[in-house]
């Protein structure tokens, strides 16, 4: 074979050796639905993988995922989403995606409830229910990373040692308020509030659409009091609480307004906050302290 034949062939195989050579591995992905739902992560995986929000601001019920998102849906190692009462539009995208691939966090045991709606979703607003999804996720991590599993088993267990501390915390902060009126503009707040033994009455039991006549009417004259409604603040919701003559706050379950590298324990304390900038306004003749 002549010798620039030989140089030739020589120079194909290796273009065609290079080729072959798989590329190196993308390092896996953890995915979640929303931020608060990141915050509770990220106690759980710290660094040691890289972690994605899908929804960074606007509604879950309506988000559906773009190019890029479907893209990282489908190369992710686990997504973490609340369920289809949250992300109804998500769900039709993960419906796509293999069930060991998901974890779904609504339906698990061990959640608390006490006054709040059964079947509302936003179970994050409460420390010993974040503890609840971080165990969930600790334990699906354990199985997809067994080189890792007492690291995040253990992450967990200082997690859930953390809740129950801030628990106690919230519930002792919000106790005193628990005779003042408190009118929501959505049945989430009642994880919030309702393990203090706080109760709220909410406008509607969706956060989505208009507010019941007949409700309004039953909370015409409620007292001195409160109306929480969400972020951003709103010409609707302020000339609603002045109606009802209540005081008006936004608050921030979706931790929009939270700068980067907060923390889970950061979500409580800001929707803590807000919430006490109109409680503690509130004259001590309708509060029972």
């Amino acid at each position: 074979m002549p010798p620039l034949r030989r140089l030739s062939l020589f120079l194909t195989l290796i273009l065609l050796a290079a080729c072959g050579k798989p590329e190196p591995s993308q390092k896996a992905e953890l995915v979640v639905s929303v931020r608060p739902l990141a915050l509770i992560a990220e106690e759980i995986v710290g660094d040691a993988m890289p972690l994605r929000v899908l929804i960074q601001s606007g509604d879950p019920h309506h988000y559906a995922p773009s190019v890029s998102d479907r893209a990282a849906l489908e190369r992710a190692q686990l997504v973490v989403w609340m369920g289809p009462q949250l992300e109804s539009v998500l769900a039709k995208q993960l419906a796509l995606i293999p069930a060991e691939r998901q974890l779904q966090l609504l339906g698990a045991d061990g959640y608390e409830f006490q006054g709040a709606t059964g079947s509302d979703p936003h179970l994050w607003l409460r420390p010993r229910n974040a503890a609840v999804v971080a165990a969930q996720l600790a334990a699906r991590l354990a199985e997809l990373q067994p080189h890792k599993a007492e690291l995040y088993r253990e992450r967990a267990r200082d997690f859930s040692r953390s809740m129950a501390n801030l628990q106690k915390v919230l519930d002792r902060a919000l106790w005193a308020y628990r005779d003042v009126p408190i009118v929501v503009t959505h049945d989430a707040y009642g994880h919030f509030f309702g393990s203090a033994g706080v109760a709220t009455r909410a406008l509607s039991d969706t956060g989505k659409g208009g507010h019941g006549a007949r409700a309004l009417l039953q909370l015409q004259g409620s007292g001195d009091g409160c109306l929480f409604g969400e972020m951003p603040e709103n010409d609707r919701d302020r000339q609603m609480a002045e109606n009802l003559g209540l005081r008006y706050v936004a608050l921030d379950p979706l931790a929009d307004r939270l700068p980067q590298g907060a923390s889970y324990r950061d979500l409580v304390e800001q929707l803590l906050a807000q919430a006490r900038s109109c409680l503690a306004e509130i004259p001590d003749s309708a509060a029972d302290d």
